[in-house]
């Protein structure tokens, strides 16, 4: 499956919902439908959202109620394998202030949201159309620990992290 083990970042609010923060927006159209294709192919969703406490648990909720699968919350919880860092990792971002992410205006509200039937033409194309690549065919996709070993210029950053104790 193509999108087996890929991990998506999914924004909430503008996102998988109108902006109606606190409250929860509307459903966006084809959302629900795009995210449930994502996953039954394999793909991993690691809800990355400014939402916390009972906030996030209604969004958390949310995603359940309508059976969308989380892989994490506002953290990857393989991350640790390969890096200590807090940015929360995936292969593709989906987020209405992300550069780039197809948004439009409609009825639903006054304010731009994701347009997720032109996410779904990125993400499964037709025969004869471009399907991206650079964060599917180019990004890793972590289930281990890589090996440092084969490059040299790892293993020589990592010795000298290591002796000025920056491991």
């Amino acid at each position: 499956m193509f999108y087996k083990g890929v991990i998506i970042g999914l924004d909430f609010d503008g996102t998988v919902v109108t902006h109606e923060f606190p409250a929860i927006g509307k459903d966006l159209p084809h959302c629900l439908e795009t995210l449930k294709k994502i996953t039954d192919q394999g793909g991993k969703i690691v809800l990355i959202t400014m939402r916390s406490g009972k906030r996030l648990a209604e969004a958390v909720a949310y995603l359940n109620d309508h059976d969308i699968p989380l892989f994490g919350v506002n953290n990857n919880p393989t991350q640790f394998l390969h890096s200590k860092s807090p940015k929360i990792y995936a292969n593709i971002y989906i987020d209405d202030a992300a550069l780039g992410c197809p948004l439009i205006t409609s009825g639903l509200s006054d304010k731009a949201h994701v347009d997720w039937l032109e996410v779904d033409k990125h993400l499964f194309p037709k025969h004869g159309q471009k399907q991206i690549t650079s964060a599917l065919m180019e990004a890793p996709v972590y289930d281990t620990l890589p090996d440092y070993r084969q490059n040299k210029l790892v293993t020589f950053f990592l010795s000298l992290f290591s002796r000025l104790g920056l491991e």
